[in-house]
C-alpha cells in the first residue's frame, strides 16, 4: 500500500503524520519505508535520530527525488508492504508523482498556519492526479497546537475538502502540542513518548486506523 502525505503550506504537519503513520505501521508488524521527497529531509531526519538514539524499533527511510520516483517505486513494492511518502509542499514532478502512485493520499492541513494555505495550487495538484489515479483515496487531515481550535478555522477546512470530487475530512484534530513536538525532535512517534499525550496519542492512532482502514 502506498501512503501518500501532501500538503500546500508547508511547516512540520505534513512530515509529523508521515512519520508517525509510517512508525505506526512498522510496529503493527509490516514491512515499512519512508520516502522523502521533501526538499528540507525532516522525515529523514527524525529516521535518523531515530536509529542514532538506540532505543526504538528503527524505520527504513530514504531520500528520493522526483525523478527517480516512479521506476523506483515499482522496485521497492517487490521489497515492502507498505510505503509512506513525505511529498515536496510546492507544485514540482515529485510531488505530482507521490500522488500519481498513490492508493491514499493524505493533505495535511495545519489550522494554525491556514493563511498560508495554498487552496488553489493543492486542489488543482490533487484533481490532475485523481484524473490519471481514479482509485486514489482523499482524506484531509487537521492539526493544531489548541485543544479546541477554532470552530470558523475548521468550517473553512470543510469547505476546502468539499471542493476535491471526493475526498474524506477526517473528522477529528490531530492535536500538535508540546508533546508530539518533542516526539518528532527525538526520533520518535507519539505513541511512544513520556509523558503520554493521551488526547495526541487517541488522534493518532484513529488516523492510522482510518488510513489503512482497507488493509
Amino acid at each position: 500500500m502506498i501512503i501518500t502525505i501532501a500538503d500546500g503550506a508547508g511547516g512540520a504537519a505534513k512530515s509529523i503524520l508521515a512519520d508517525n503513520l509510517a512508525a505506526l505501521r512498522t510496529l503493527a508488524g509490516h514491512k515499512v519505508i519512508l520516502l522523502d521527497n521533501d526538499p528540507q529531509l525532516a522525515s529523514l531526519k527524525w529516521s535518523c535520530e531515530r536509529r542514532n538514539n538506540g532505543h526504538t524499533v528503527p524505520i527504513t527511510a530514504r531520500k528520493i527525488s522526483g525523478k527517480g520516483l516512479q521506476p523506483e517505486l515499482e522496485n521497492l513494492r517487490c521489497h515492502y508492504q507498505d510505503i509512506v511518502i513525505d511529498s515536496a509542499s510546492r507544485d514540482c514532478m515529485g510531488s505530482r508523482s507521490a500522488l500519481l502512485a498513490a492508493h491514499v493520499a493524505v493533505i495535511a492541513v495545519d489550522l494554525d498556519q491556514l493563511d498560508q494555505l495554498h487552496e488553489e495550487e493543492l486542489l488543482q495538484r490533487v484533481e490532475k492526479a485523481c484524473a490519471f489515479n481514479p482509485g486514489l483515496r482523499i482524506m484531509v487531515v487537521m492539526s493544531s497546537v489548541h485543544i479546541q481550535p477554532s470552530p470558523e478555522k475548521i468550517a473553512l477546512v470543510r469547505n476546502f475538502s468539499q471542493k476535491f470530487k471526493s475526498a474524506q475530512l477526517f473528522a477529528r484534530v490531530i492535536h500538535s502540542g508540546y508533546a508530539l513536538q518533542l516526539a518528532y525532535r527525538d526520533g520518535l512517534s507519539i505513541s511512544e513518548y513520556l509523558p503520554a499525550d493521551h488526547l495526541a496519542v487517541a488522534g493518532m492512532q484513529e488516523l492510522f486506523g482510518a488510513v489503512f482502514a482497507t488493509h
